[in-house]
């Protein structure tokens, strides 16, 4: 038996280790990855077409000031938003559970110690590999719209936040339905972590206060919501213990009964009343009738690795259609974050963003021609769009028949009307197990605190994801009764000759995958370990455009990218505000097929402002042994 030191790193930080007991535990180096040599596929800009002298970086980038060393481990790596919910999901592995009990708990304790962006009565997707299957599989629990739900009864009436803003509630079914088919221990133990933090509380973080600080007023006009964050009729304080006992009861009751005791149980009839007593649309017919879905992923081969995630509703589709795109040219010799390439990038994640905005709703109420979507030929098409020398001012519509097809259905192709949106957020976490078991889970309440609403006596916020169903005529994501708002999540897993290798994804609105694209690029194009690909700068569209077509070329940068690539964007075109941090939070686990060995890859951005606070947000815990 010998001693070994459990190393857990805040926000990419490496802090003070944690003695614990491992048994026959030895260290092995850290693996590292290397880019595949593999032939580039037909169609491809060669070097020769690229620019003769990349301009600026080659392809591995410089000292990077947020570059942190990788957390690794043999028999697991969690990674996710909060570290009480990474050693949520640890506890579960070390008790002897999977990567599936350990996602769950760690997706349970964040609902508790991160309620801001998400909660079991928010909505979320698992992508997964299970090792005994030897197959990718998807788990859709993102929930639909009340049977209440109509254009007429909501035309024009605030359903962006409050009672009218909530589908039906649903993480909680998706993280019965993954236990149910793959976990190893029982419900209850895996609730347990939980349950602790929301009966025995958790010290109030500066981050905690000041987001809360900011959407004070809002909550507080629902006077459920008020006495569960202002529980002595103020703000929390700094260091004091935050407790949520009627949380606490809740997930005693779940763990005990099911989560059909949410569903179908008097804690639904509850929920139930209490929309209808406060003129909102939520039934419980709504809730007693839904269940989370096992649907088959999309995937893509990228340069001789798999890339699979959600189907629609989900938004994963783009990263792969970016992935389609990019396949064409030849990163490495155009330099990483280069003019060229980040040129390339931006027009790239345009194009995805018009086909995303034009195509992608719920597929049981619209037809979605995934098929052509995905293949190299239309990719080969809008690839003739790009142009190396200038950006696009407008993205003009497909050829036939993709235009065709959406002329039928009615998709937007003009700009987007209207003022940029609400900051809103999300919560990301991965797994992976010494078994090859990979777990990333996406997870949401919409906008932070999502629709501000305490469901009652349950403790749990409710989500205001049906803003994301519109009531103009020409959207293929329109409200109507049962319709799956259309998601921005987009988990992904990758196979690396047929074996589990990544599990990754992120959060942060409409930019998670056009993150994830160029995360992608970082490990397969140039290289780049897992850590070192999350860490690297970013560019993201700006432009927050969910519906409309035109995409104009309007682009966040972060400023850790040289001024003088700035200055070359801006010259071809580009509207650009440079930013000090990208707000999305990218984290994964790799595992080396050769070892077994996991690393665990966590986004270093520490820094986020929401209205007149700014301090540290969205941070990545990692662990592993």
């Amino acid at each position: 038996m010998k001693h070994r030191r459990l190393r857990i790193r805040l926000g990419g930080h490496l802090l003070a280790s944690i003695s614990v007991v491992v048994l026959c535990a030895s260290v092995l180096p850290q693996p590292l990855h290397a880019a595949p040599a593999n032939a580039v596929p037909p169609g491809t800009v060669a070097a020769s077409q690229a620019p003769a002298a990349p301009e600026g970086a080659a392809a591995t980038p410089p000292h990077d000031p947020q570059a942190r060393p990788q957390v690794t481990g043999r028999v697991g790596v969690v990674t996710s938003l909060h570290p009480l919910s990474s050693m949520a999901g640890m506890r579960l592995l070390l008790a002897g559970g999977n990567a599936f009990d350990a996602a769950v708990a760690a997706a349970i304790a964040t609902t508790v110690v991160d309620p801001k962006d998400s909660t079991i009565g928010g909505q979320g997707f698992a992508t997964v590999y299970a090792a005994k299957e030897k197959a990718v599989r998807a788990l859709n629990f993102y929930g639909v719209a009340p049977r209440a739900a109509t254009v007429e009864r909501l035309a024009g009436k605030p359903y962006k936040m409050g009672y009218l803003s909530t589908p039906v509630p649903s993480n909680l079914k998706g993280y019965e339905a993954l236990h149910r088919r793959y976990g190893l221990r029982p419900w209850a133990e895996v609730l347990q972590p939980a349950i602790e933090l929301a009966e025995q509380g958790f010290l109030v973080t500066d981050e905690f206060v000041g987001i809360l600080g900011v959407h004070e007023k809002e909550l507080r006009q629902f006077p459920s919501t008020a006495r569960v964050f202002f529980p002595e009729g103020r703000l929390p304080r700094v260091g004091e213990v935050f407790r949520q006992p009627d949380l606490a009861r809740t997930l005693k009751r779940v763990a005990a009964e099911g989560a059909d005791v949410f569903y179908k149980g008097d804690i639904a009839r509850g929920i139930a009343r209490f929309y209808a007593e406060n003129g909102g649309i939520l039934a419980y017919e709504d809730l007693a009738s839904y269940e989370a879905n096992w649907v088959e992923p999309i995937s893509v081969d990228y340069r001789g690795y798999q890339v699979y995630t959600q189907p629609p509703n989900s938004s994963g589709i783009a990263v792969l259609m970016q992935l389609r795109l990019l396949e064409g040219f030849d990163l490495k010799a155009l330099g990483h974050n280069t003019p060229a390439y980040l040129h390339l990038v931006g027009e790239v994640q345009r194009l995805a963003i018009a086909d995303r905005n034009r195509y992608v709703a719920d597929p049981e109420f619209v037809s979605i021609p995934l098929s052509r979507l995905l293949s190299r030929e239309y990719a080969a098409e809008r690839r003739k769009l790009v142009s190396m020398d200038a950006t696009m001012p407008v993205v003009p519509p497909p050829a036939e028949p993709a235009a065709k097809d959406a002329a039928r259905r009615g998709a937007a192709t003009r700009a987007p009307r209207g003022a940029k949106p609400d900051k809103a957020n999300t919560t990301h976490l991965t797994v992976v197990d010494a078994a090859g078991n990979m777990v990333a889970l996406t997870q949401t309440l919409g906008a932070w605190y999502g629709s501000g609403v305490v469901a009652g006596d349950t403790g749990v916020l409710f989500s205001n994801q049906l803003r994301h169903l519109h009531t103009e005529a020409d959207s293929p994501s329109k409200l109507a009764p049962d319709r799956r708002p259309r998601s921005n999540q987009s988990p992904l897993i990758v196979l690396k000759d047929g074996q589990p290798w990544l599990a990754i994804g992120t959060p942060g609105s409409d930019g998670i995958w056009q993150r994830l694209a160029q995360v992608m690029a970082n490990i397969v194009d140039f290289g780049m370990d897992v850590q070192s690909a999350v860490a690297a700068p970013r560019m993201i569209y700006g432009g927050y455009q969910e519906t409309g077509t035109q995409v104009p070329p309007k682009f966040d940068i972060e400023d850790r990218i040289a001024p003088a690539t700035v200055a070359a964007l801006r010259a071809r075109g580009y509207e650009l505000e440079v930013i000090p941090s990208d707000e999305g939070s990218v984290n994964g686990v790799m595992r080396d097929l050769a070892s077994g060995f996991m690393t665990g890859g966590a986004d270093p951005r520490r820094l986020g402002t929401e209205d007149g606070w700014w301090g540290p947000v969205a941070s990545v815990y990692a662990i592993g042994w």
